[in-house]
């Protein structure tokens, strides 16, 4: 089938004869799906099985002008890597990696945290994964990762190590910890370019541990910085046997592959890591650059417009993805079994050439070899179904009972009966219960066991909460003083959740103790009539907005545990000489806060209940009070209420006259501020408050603070209504005037 330009349609290619589905599958591609454009056409044909096409529809725009960018390339990429998996059973997710049990792994690449660092998600990193950058997004939570500034130690200032989680590390595993500084001492000899006293510090300590892969790697860097490209596929291949879900390895075979100018095998390999963790950026790149180099107008020229895709060499090629790859590896110089004599031993890499063709691939251009590496990347047969059961078959063969890797990371056939040893845990899994302590998990701030704790840029680890208080204060750490107004801009305290399980697990009677605490007090700050949190300030109504800008950090502290609590409320009352605070004030609640980057907020707030103050109290240095509510009292007599509206409605009108003669500047301004007045209420008496436009009217007036104080403890409408009425019979005076 040839594909079309875009826009065109596309028309689906029978497998088989008509009427017969291959094992139960069929073309998953619905026609809505053809009128997409080619990206998206790419992603629904590549996951109904469907590469050729699928390609064909990603390539598509190259036809119409020059190279795409990295957007387009990616779809072609997420296509290639998307058959891949449906291919090898894998599914849609993202696959696993070289986890294994304990209770201190990498959320990247699953071995233990020598060098533990917690990312602004909340999730742990060892520091190689994030020194070199093996991925954009963090693998939990799909957040993009900070950049770290390049691949030495030195290059990488942000990194910073979790105080708390190393302390743990060393105290429970000292053996791994100085693994793991061996491994760094590795890193910065390779980052350095000393490769032989790598290679001779990497062999060493091979030599006192063997069972460490990490070594492994990076006794094959340095091969591959001295060129020894064998050696260091015998390394990576005894890794591949122990872990062979480990993303990173088949990408390091992969680039020395590259390296060796085996550009199509290079690129499989690149997919198989892709198809294993989606998110190994280093992988995804590459594809990108091999891609773009195979379709650059020098090397596609004229041929992509006359749609290879209809030659029988293509369409009838075997898909070798995915199937075995030890056959293209042992006519090269490179191979790891041709120091067995030649035999043929499977590794578990994805599909590459046979022997024929690694041999043709030798005497070759590397153009040819591009060329023909993006065929085979690219190809897609239908299977039948005796040829996928051979597939799955030669799978199963390889992960049950294929090969037994020795030490030297040589493969060779394993007898019939013989098991295979892989010791798929690390020596991390148990920790003795008398290293378990309590204190190694106490904020320092508070002294009390860890709650909700979150872990600064700077490494150190408090409860969120004690962390936000000291905030409150100064934008520097507590105990090393280093500045956080990044952090604190940003406002994502988001809790470290290795710290989290690993209290849940070996402390969860003390957690449950701590939940417990905190419960009582939230209880303690969400009660409305005990202990009610006193914002001394200005004077607040019921209905009428009262913005607030917050900077003091007794009051930041009060308008958070508002938030945190969920009442969302606090009281209001102006300030007075003799007890603090007045003796009557109005309920806030609050509408919506915007925190500035500083740690100052502008809050939204409109007035609710009114209240008069019983006893006065302090609260980590704001006001408390216990209050009662204010409501007014109702009219029952008809001849009152009567005269009660009469009332009612001549100031209501007075009012409306007054706000109507006032100059147009004054006007806009109280507008702007408080909004419209409110409209006349036919039934005076529903609200406890009475009328919202007598407090707008009110808040409005250019009155005494003392004077409105005595109008909001009236419980009296009439009493009110007389009140301003008198006031706004002095005003209009004034404008008469």
């Amino acid at each position: 089938m040839a594909f079309s330009p875009v826009g065109s349609e596309v028309s689906p290619e029978p497998s088989g004869s008509p009427g017969e589905e291959a094992d139960g599958e069929r073309e998953l591609v619905p026609p809505p799906l053809l009128l997409l454009p080619p990206p998206r056409l790419g992603e629904g044909l590549a996951a109904g099985g469907r590469l050729k096409e699928a390609v064909g529809a990603s390539l598509a725009p190259l036809c119409l002008g020059p190279l795409a960018g990295p957007q387009r390339l990616g779809t072609l990429v997420d296509c290639l890597v998307l058959n891949y998996r449906l291919r090898q059973g894998l599914g849609w997710g993202r696959g696993g990696g070289a986890e294994t049990q304990g209770p201190l792994r990498c959320c990247g690449c699953g071995r233990f945290l020598g060098e533990p660092v917690t990312v602004p998600c909340g999730h742990t990193y060892c520091r190689r994964c994030l020194r070199r950058e093996l991925r954009a997004r963090c693998r939990r939570c799909r957040d993009r990762l900070p950049p770290t500034g390049g691949t030495s130690p030195a290059a990488a200032p942000l990194l910073r190590t979790s105080v708390v989680l190393h302390q743990l590390a060393e105290k429970w595993f000292p053996g791994e910890c100085e693994r793991a500084r061996t491994a760094s001492r590795l890193e910065e000899l390779l980052a350095q370019g000393r490769f032989r006293e790598a290679l001779a510090a990497a062999s060493q300590a091979l030599r006192a541990d063997s069972s460490d892969l990490m070594l492994r790697i990076y006794r094959a860097e340095s091969y591959v910085g001295l060129q020894e490209y064998k050696t260091a596929i015998e390394d990576l291949n005894f890794v591949i046997s122990k872990m062979p879900n480990w993303p990173e390895i088949y990408f390091q075979k992969g680039k020395v592959l590259q390296d060796s100018g085996f550009v199509g095998d290079a690129l499989q390999l690149f997919i198989q890591c892709l198809a294993l963790d989606e998110d190994f950026l280093p992988a995804k790149l590459e594809v990108e650059r091999a891609l773009r180099d195979m379709l650059s107008p020098e090397k596609l020229g004229e041929s992509l417009k006359e749609s290879a895709w209809n030659s029988p060499h293509i369409r009838n090629k075997p898909f070798i993805l995915g199937s075995e790859v030890s056959e293209s590896y042992c006519d090269l110089p490179l191979c790891p079994e041709q120091s067995l004599g030649g035999s043929e031993v499977p590794e578990p890499v994805g599909g590459s050439l046979n022997r024929a063709q690694s041999a043709h691939a030798l005497n070759s251009t590397k153009d040819l070899a591009k060329e023909d590496g993006l065929k085979r990347v690219s190809s897609e047969p239908l299977l039948s179904g005796q040829e996928k059961g051979a597939l799955l078959k030669r799978k199963l063969s390889f992960s049950e009972q294929d090969t037994v890797v020795c030490e030297d990371g040589r493969n060779k056939h394993k007898k019939q009966g013989e098991s295979t040893k892989r010791d798929m845990t690390l020596p991390f899994g148990t920790i003795p219960g008398d290293l378990i302590d309590v204190s190694d998990f106490e904020c320092s701030l508070c002294m009390r066991l860890f709650f909700e704790p979150v872990t600064t840029p700077c490494g150190h680890t408090f409860c969120k909460g004690c962390l936000e208080r000291c905030l409150d204060h100064a934008p520097q750490c507590p105990l090393c003083k280093e500045s956080l107004k990044e952090y604190l801009a940003s406002r994502k305290y988001s809790t470290t959740e290795l710290l989290e399980e690993l209290i849940m697990k070996y402390l969860s009677d003390e957690l449950y103790e701590r939940k417990r605490i905190h419960a009582e007090e939230t209880a303690e700050h969400s009660n409305l009539t005990k202990n009610v949190p006193m914002f001394v300030c200005t004077m607040a109504y019921p209905t009428v907005p009262c913005p607030l800008h917050v900077f003091e950090p007794r009051y930041r502290l009060m308008i958070r545990r508002s938030m945190e609590t969920g009442t969302k409320q606090f009281g209001m009352c102006i300030s007075d000489p003799q007890n603090g605070f007045a003796d009557y004030g109005c309920m806030l609640q609050i509408r919506n806060v915007h925190f500035l980057p500083d740690g100052r907020s502008v809050v939204d707030t409109v007035g609710g209940k009114r209240f008069r103050v019983l006893q006065r109290g302090m609260k980590d240095g704001y006001c408390t009070a216990d209050i009662e509510y204010l409501e007014d009292i109702k009219v029952t007599d008809e001849e009152e209420l009567k005269k009660l509206r009469e009332l009612h409605n001549f100031v209501y009108n007075q009012a409306c006259s007054w706000f109507q003669n006032l100059r147009n500047k004054f006007r806009t301004q109280i507008l702007q501020h408080f909004g419209p007045m409110p409209g006349r209420e036919e039934n005076i008496q529903a609200m406890p408050n009475g009328p919202a436009w007598c407090w707008w009217l009110l808040a409005v007036l250019p009155v005494d603070p003392r004077y409105q104080l005595s109008v909001l403890s009236m419980m009296s409408l009439k009493d009110r209504l007389i009140k301003i009425q008198h006031i706004l019979t002095y005003f209009s005076r004034d404008q008469s005037k």
